[in-house]
């Protein structure tokens, strides 16, 4: 990692965007890094830890249907229709998992290569 960042950093999109996928695992927060059209690009150790969904199952799969159906509603997955993305919230995974307490943060601009889903359990308000 290039340099520490924080899960509610103001940069942190353009952070995301330098980074590689590999450069993801050392992140102390869950990262997907998604295609424009929700495809699973890049699913770091950390979110892997909190799912119990192993990298490779992950990859090249559609995040809101094959991966994570609990988000695919109007308070996750339909806000990626916006051109312009930076939200966070207080949100419950029931993935393949028991139910966890995260923050999750959404994230994409019109420049950006990809989307981003990020997930810390340490910070549910």
């Amino acid at each position: 990692m290039t340099q520490p960042i924080t899960f509610s950093d103001p940069n942190m999109l353009a952070w995301l965007e330098s980074q590689t996928d590999d450069q993801f695992d050392e992140a102390p927060f869950g990262i997907v890094r998604m295609t424009r059209d929700g495809i699973v690009a890049a699913y770091c150790k950390s979110e892997s830890h909190i799912t119990g969904i192993s990298q490779e199952y992950a990859l090249g799969k559609y995040y809101f249907t094959q991966i994570a159906p609990c988000a695919n509603n109007m308070m996750v997955a339909s806000k990626y229709a916006q051109p312009e993305l930076d939200e966070e919230l207080d949100y419950i995974l029931t993935y393949v998992c028991e139910p966890v307490k995260v923050r999750l943060r959404l994230l994409k601009s019109p420049d950006s290569r990809f989307q981003y889903f990020l997930v810390d359990r340490k910070s549910f308000s």
